[in-house]
């Protein structure tokens, strides 16, 4: 029996609950199944009955060996997988874009951080890592205990993991993919490059592209280069002590449809096919076109470069004129991220308000500044958090080394990460995003501290 149908039966039930939460599942909706570890319903930190079989349940519908629920999201399942596979002082190599969590990871295990640089295009977008730049990480830095990857990157592109995962291993490196965007991937043949059973660890979000509530996750383990007692010990430092049954129920509730989903998943295929002929009628918009082994078909990708509005601009008119809320918008770029649960009016709707905006377009040439700066590290980011700091204006912070991760949000990878030297590149860059109404954390009423 199911989670999802174990709590709908105990909500139908007569059992009076003198116990946790404090609404008493007296209210409507969500309440109903909202539980706390009561005889029936398992423990997440400890499972031995139907979460333990959930989370079998899930390693038999991803091929994984091993697969842990998480409702911390795919945030709890980067410092859980960084903390098992890493001890203090060893070295990881990440990608420089990787989420801010990844840092945040490295900084709570007190790593050595050395950095992966894949590149960024005319537009602002980061392209996946390639094998050759691993390798050259590796030759500046030495052999680390783990590399680990953003892979799809958050507008969609693939690492080649199979070829990266024979290389690691080969060298006794730990592979760890954040995949909290590809946790559809394998479902279809449109959807490539999962990272489950070629990375020995693999995060995913389940709401980020699956019919699942926001914070649902899971953590896939393969082979036996990682401990996967290690892995439960860490979910259970980083996880909260009270996870949500109302999220846990909404895992089980997903994997049942998954369990369902071709059907689905050939419908999603069909309609993204019919969306992407729109690439051939837009005169001065551009798709982002690329085969499925390079990109995820499912993030839409449309550039604004080479018109004379912004992707932050575009964005604004998609939702004020046509009430059409896109992801992620950019200098000159737009980001709309798509699923199985998206309908075929939907498609229309967002192929429509394109062509419509686009015949009024004029042509143009947005300024796109670079968006990863080569910063100089002084110190590694756990020695640069780890002082009380102080807080300076950004016009007086040039030469200083920064105690902050300074993101564009989204994605949420840093401009400067702490123990790095605040560069004009850096500031110039804050201050564009910020012109541009892109949202910048780490910085307070234009202030940002620094280390002592």
């Amino acid at each position: 029996m199911s989670l999802e149908k174990i709590l709908e039966d105990y909500s139908k039930s007569n059992m009076y609950p003198f116990h946790m939460p404090g609404h008493k599942r007296m209210l409507e909706g969500p309440y109903k199944i909202d539980m706390t570890e009561v005889d029936g319903v398992d423990d997440l930190h400890d499972p031995e009955a139907v979460i333990a079989e959930e989370q079998e349940r899930l390693a038999k519908i991803y091929g994984a060996d091993k697969s842990f629920i998480l409702v911390g999201g795919s945030t709890v399942g980067n410092l859980a997988a960084i903390y098992s596979s890493c001890s203090e002082n060893d070295l990881i190599l990440i990608q420089r874009n990787s989420h801010k969590s990844v840092y945040n990871g490295a900084i709570l295990r007190h790593l050595k951080v050395g950095y992966i640089n894949s590149k960024a295009d005319e537009n602002g977008i980061y392209r996946a890592a390639t094998l050759e730049e691993i390798k050259s990480a590796v030759e500046k830095y030495g052999n680390p205990k783990a590399i680990l990857l953003t892979s799809p990157t958050y507008e969609g592109y693939h690492c080649k993991l199979e070829d990266i995962s024979k290389y690691c291993h080969a060298k006794g490196i730990i592979l760890i993919v954040d995949q909290a965007h590809g946790a559809h991937l394998g479902f279809n043949d449109e959807f490539k490059e999962s990272a489950v059973g070629k990375a020995d660890i693999t995060i995913q979000s389940l709401h980020k592209t699956l019919p699942a509530l926001t914070q649902t996750a899971v953590i896939h383990v393969d082979g036996d280069r990682v401990d996967s007692r290690k892995i439960a010990a860490a979910l259970d430092i980083f996880e909260t002590s009270s996870p949500s049954y109302v999220l846990m129920n909404s895992i089980s509730h997903c994997m049942a449809i998954l369990e369902q989903s071709e059907d689905m998943f050939r419908d999603y295929v069909d309609n993204l096919q019919d969306f992407y002929k729109i690439s051939g009628q837009l005169k001065h918009l551009k798709m982002v076109v690329e085969s499925n082994e390079i990109k995820d078909p499912g993030k839409l990708v449309i550039i604004t470069k080479h018109t004379n509005i912004s992707g932050v601009e575009l964005a604004r008119i998609l939702r004020d004129k046509y009430e059409i809320e896109t992801e992620l918008s950019s200098f000159s770029y737009l980001l709309a991220m798509t699923s199985i649960m998206d309908s075929r009016e939907g498609f229309e709707r967002l192929k429509k308000a394109l062509l419509e905006i686009d015949e009024g377009l004029d042509d143009g040439n947005i300024d796109v500044p670079m968006v990863w700066i080569d910063s100089e590290k002084i110190m590694e980011p756990w020695e640069a958090k780890k002082g009380e700091g102080r807080q300076v204006n950004l016009s007086k912070a040039t030469g200083l080394v920064c105690q902050d991760e300074i993101c564009l949000y989204p994605p949420g990878a840093p401009i400067v990460v702490p123990g790095e030297v605040i560069s004009e590149k850096a500031i110039k860059l804050i201050r564009q995003a910020k012109e541009n109404g892109i949202h910048v954390t780490g910085i307070n009423n234009d202030c940002i501290y620094v280390v002592n």
